[in-house]
């Protein structure tokens, strides 16, 4: 019975990666596999149907809601590109999810109970940016509401150098993990690139450009006639993250209108001074003794 529950799981969370997969090659002018895509959209739309929770199980007794979200947009992308058949679906989840936010942030919880879609966890940066990223495609009211409040309680400046991104809101402290990466000053690496893609998705230019920014001055770039690595070249991951996220943008919804800017436009100066005083730092000892060469 368990091993059943986990290939049920398994099957749902692999449909929701082939909308997505589908959603990438619209996105390109490829047809999507249409007959593989349009069952699978027909095998997603049924299980929400049948839950009592807006949040699909993604493995036996573990709900994400971020998974769902990209879920829930491949079917907004089915009734793009196919005729029509999941608007009541959608329309189903989004007020099931409205009713069901995390009381203490307002956004879309980390986790949630598999049973009834109860929030199980505060909202966290390593899943609001990817949520944020595709919230855009399957209402845009809804998703430029939960942006603005997600700007607001993760998006920070730590020691004044430049836009970052929270794991946890602030005032809450919570333990990495293999999904936030290493959490300095409560900062998510992982959460910061992939923001990139939704602020750029939110036509945020300001601080779509203020975290492309970053990335360019604190991400050790390394470049090539043929290519571009960040981090020396040691995390593809990061490098293939960082390609997806600048070019994110809607897929099905229109381009929403700019929100409101919140980065500055003197954010790189605390930066560039700061790395401007570590690459002087060698030189300083040298300094300090010529006059005494002189005497």
């Amino acid at each position: 019975m368990r091993a059943g529950r986990r290939r049920t799981a398994d099957r749902a969370r692999h449909r929701g990666h082939v909308g997505g997969a589908a959603r990438g090659a619209a996105a390109v002018g490829v047809p999507a596999r249409r007959p593989g895509f349009a069952e699978n959209s027909a095998a997603l739309g049924a299980a929400f149907d049948a839950s009592a929770s807006p949040y699909l199980a993604a493995y036996p007794g573990q709900a994400w809601p971020v998974d769902s979200t990209v879920a829930v947009a491949s079917l907004r992308l089915h009734d793009a590109i196919l005729p029509a058949r999941f608007g009541g679906t959608v329309e189903r989840w989004l007020r099931e999810v409205r009713r069901r936010l995390d009381p203490r942030t307002g956004l879309l919880p980390h986790r949630a109970d598999p049973g009834g879609g109860a929030p199980a966890e505060v909202a966290r940066g390593s899943s609001q940016s990817m949520i944020q990223r595709f919230l855009v495609d399957v209402d845009p009211a809804f998703a430029a509401e939960q942006y603005a409040r997600f700007r607001e309680l993760y998006v920070v400046t730590p020691l004044g150098l430049g836009p970052a991104v929270r794991e946890y809101p602030e005032g809450v402290d919570g333990p990495a993990d293999v999904d936030s990466g290493p959490l300095p000053l409560g900062v998510s690496l992982s959460a910061t690139v992939v923001t990139l893609g939704a602020a750029q998705a939110h036509s945020d230019a300001p601080l779509a450009s203020a975290l492309a920014g970053y990335g360019e001055l604190a991400g050790l770039p390394v470049d090539t006639p043929w290519t571009k690595r960040y981090a020396f070249g040691l995390l593809p991951i990061g490098d293939a993250f960082l390609a997806w996220a600048k070019t994110a943008r809607p897929w099905v919804a229109r381009p929403p209108s700019a929100p409101a800017a919140t980065v500055s436009w003197w954010w790189r100066t605390p930066l560039l001074i700061l790395l401007t005083a570590l690459a002087a730092a060698p030189s300083l000892p040298a300094l300090r003794r010529r006059p005494a060469a002189r005497g």
